[in-house]
């Protein structure tokens, strides 16, 4: 019988890493909106399920979004900076939101190895 090697195993990605990759597939996949008033009203449309933000938005932008949106769906914060995102979104932008219920969770689920979420809430339906 042929000796079969075990595949080594994959290295472990850091949190904020591995954060960045699901939102560059959440792009990919053409589930991410980028933008103030793009997400707004992707909310308001009932499309999106998680709304995010950088880590260096504005202050007024943030209490902005919770205001409008933060009844409809969670706004949360992200460890990544509009500089580390800008790649993703293709220039930088302070405000994104996912609108497949899966990829959000997923994001949601990124977002806690991070120990970025003060709370651990479930993602609204």
């Amino acid at each position: 019988m042929p000796n079969k090697k075990a595949k080594p195993a994959k290295p472990q990605l850091p949190p904020e890493e591995a954060l960045y990759q699901t939102l560059s597939l959440c792009r990919k996949a053409g589930k991410l909106v980028t933008g103030f008033d793009a997400v707004e009203e992707a909310v308001i449309k009932g499309k999106a399920w998680l709304v995010l933000t950088a880590a260096d938005a504005s202050p007024k932008t943030v209490a902005r979004m919770q205001q409008s949106v933060g009844d409809l769906v969670d706004v949360l914060p992200m460890p990544l900076t509009q500089a580390q995102l800008a790649a993703v979104s293709r220039k930088p932008v302070a405000v994104y939101a996912v609108i497949d219920r899966n990829l959000g969770a997923l994001c949601y689920q990124k977002l806690e190895q991070c120990q970025n979420l003060k709370n651990k809430e479930e993602i609204s339906e």
